[in-house]
């Protein structure tokens, strides 16, 4: 390291607050946000008459008799680098103005996961996590959830550690059906300010709701022309997906099949439709009416 005086220059309280009011030096920019790795480039200047000025750093430290002197770094990678630019005025006295630097470094993964092991089924609560892996600074951090491409959460974070740590946050989740297919996704972003800001999207995370067959009617009419084929309908829906069973008037007839087809209807009957997975079962009623030959239908309701 350069250093213009005998030991590394350390002011007192009372030296900074005279060299805030009073020390004939400009740091451009006063400060700097850099990306880990990154070049960096400050100029000190300064229009008083020195003896001799520069930059105190543990990389790239130099000095020059005046009136400008630039620090730069091809790498910037120390996270705790403080830069000083530091005066020798002529026969007076020596002052010293900092250079403001955040060193940040984006996440190497934001990822999604889910708390739980094995399926979401419907009514329960879940945690969804997203972990922020390799991140600096940890308190410019600003986590957003999104459900659906739509903001339903902020978090921030106080921790003041400088160099790259990991991080999460958990978002609570209560599970209906209504979500079945929904997409939560987490976005990391470090803020700076009017410096800008660095943001991260992981990937989508798409909820499978597992819920029992449920069904819009468990009774029907059907009313059919006597020699025509008739096909009935359970109309049910669950996830996973039910297994339907059949029975006609106590009789098996058919498995694993939500249409049911019935040729050439010569009596009335009544089907039954299981629709089952592993969360449960639910059953309809499906009553076939018969309308003998040569009897018009609207006598039926007469």
């Amino acid at each position: 390291m350069v250093s213009l005086f005998p030991t590394r220059y350390v002011p007192t309280v009372e030296r900074t607050l005279f060299e805030l009011q009073c020390c004939p030096l400009v740091v451009t920019p006063a400060e700097m946000v850099v990306r880990f790795g990154d070049p960096a480039s400050v100029n000190c200047s300064t229009d008083a008459d020195v003896q001799q000025m520069g930059w105190e750093a543990p990389v790239g430290a130099t000095s020059t008799p005046g009136p400008a002197v630039i620090w730069t770094v091809e790498k910037l990678e120390d996270w705790q680098i403080n830069p000083l630019c530091v005066i020798n005025l002529k026969d007076t006295y020596q002052c010293s103005k900092n250079l403001t630097i955040t060193l940040y470094k984006t996440p190497d993964i934001v990822s999604v996961s889910v708390l739980y092991d094995g399926p979401m089924v419907e009514g329960t609560e879940y945690h969804l996590k997203c972990d922020i892996i390799n991140v600096a600074p940890v308190q410019n951090l600003t986590v957003r959830w999104y459900k659906n491409n739509q903001a339903i959460r902020i978090d921030s974070f106080t921790n003041t550690t400088k160099t790259p740590v990991n991080e999460s946050s958990t978002l609570a989740v209560n599970i209906s059906r209504e979500e079945n297919g929904a997409e939560f996704r987490c976005e990391a972003q470090l803020d700076f300010g009017s410096h800008g800001s660095q943001p991260v999207t992981s990937h989508t995370y798409t909820v499978a709701v597992h819920y029992a067959p449920e069904l819009k009617n468990k009774t029907e009419d059907v009313y059919v022309n006597e020699y025509n084929d008739v096909t009935l309908n359970c109309d049910a829906e669950g996830h996973p997906p039910p297994h339907f069973h059949w029975t006609c008037d106590g009789l098996n007839i058919l498995e694993n099949t939500n249409n049911l087809k019935i040729t050439r209807v010569i009596s009335s009957t009544t089907c039954n439709c299981t629709a089952t997975n592993n969360l449960g079962s639910i059953n309809k009623q499906i009553h076939v009416h018969v309308i003998p030959r040569g009897i018009h239908p609207c006598v039926l309701y007469y």
